[in-house]
């Protein structure tokens, strides 16, 4: 993969991370996709509508996907696309970041009118204490497409949220990679017109180990963590789009 493409909008060590990040890089990967390629994922998606379900951002929603779907041919994908594509992007992972990956979870996303993602860290608290979430050192997002409003990702202090230091509104078919912890709080910005729709994957370090112990712990997180995500979507329901 050609480093020289790439267009770097962070680039500095970092000593925030609990977790072992210990280089802090924002980077894109322009036409990490064709356009035509990135319809037919689009296409794709929405002749899976029916599996389009909430996830933990108002307005958004995810979809696993089944590598062996024979709608993947259908609309003219090969069989292998995403078998493929995940391939690409852990390669595009461990070269931003110098190391060797493995893949945890990937699913499509789309943002509706109204979507948008509050200022949150992927893998810790905003003091940068591990979560259940630990493993997810590095986030991929591939933007499938430009044509709608609002959707910019920005980026906040580490030690202030309401502080915003960088903005980026990806092309369509480009691949943004970055640590998604405290060193790197995120969010995006509302939709305002149109469907924003991406593939989004997270990282770990190839290396990483973790005790029966730690992973009995997150269990018992990711188990509060869905009671508080049900909680918020019966607010949302009430019209309490900030809950």
């Amino acid at each position: 993969m050609d480093k020289s493409n790439f267009i770097v909008y962070r680039d500095e060590p970092t000593t925030l991370s609990q977790i072992g990040v210990t280089h802090n890089r924002i980077v894109e990967i322009p036409n990490f996709v064709d356009a035509d390629t990135a319809q037919k994922m689009i296409d794709f998606f929405e002749a899976k509508a029916e599996l389009w379900g909430d996830i933990a951002f108002y307005g958004s929603s995810g979809m696993g996907i089944a590598s062996n779907d024979p709608k993947i041919q259908e609309v003219g994908l090969k069989p292998d696309f995403f078998d493929e594509l995940k391939l690409k992007f852990q390669d595009a992972v461990a070269t931003v970041f110098d190391r060797p990956v493995k893949p945890n979870t990937s699913h499509a996303q789309k943002w509706n009118v109204g979507g948008f993602a509050s200022p949150h860290s992927d893998n810790s608290d905003f003091e940068g204490n591990p979560t259940s979430f630990e493993i997810n050192k590095y986030v991929g997002i591939l933007y499938l497409n430009d044509d709608y409003e609002g959707g910019q990702l920005y980026f906040t202090k580490s030690d202030d949220i309401h502080t915003k230091t960088l903005s980026i509104s990806p092309k369509a078919c480009s691949y943004i990679v970055f640590p998604g912890g405290v060193e790197n709080i995120h969010g995006v910005e509302e939709i305002t017109k149109g469907t924003r729709y991406t593939m989004v994957s997270f990282w770990d370090f190839a290396d990483a180990e973790y005790s029966e112990e730690r992973q009995a712990e997150w269990a018992q997180e990711k188990e509060i963590v869905e009671m508080e995500k049900a909680l918020a979507r019966e607010e949302w329901a009430r019209g309490n789009k900030w809950a």
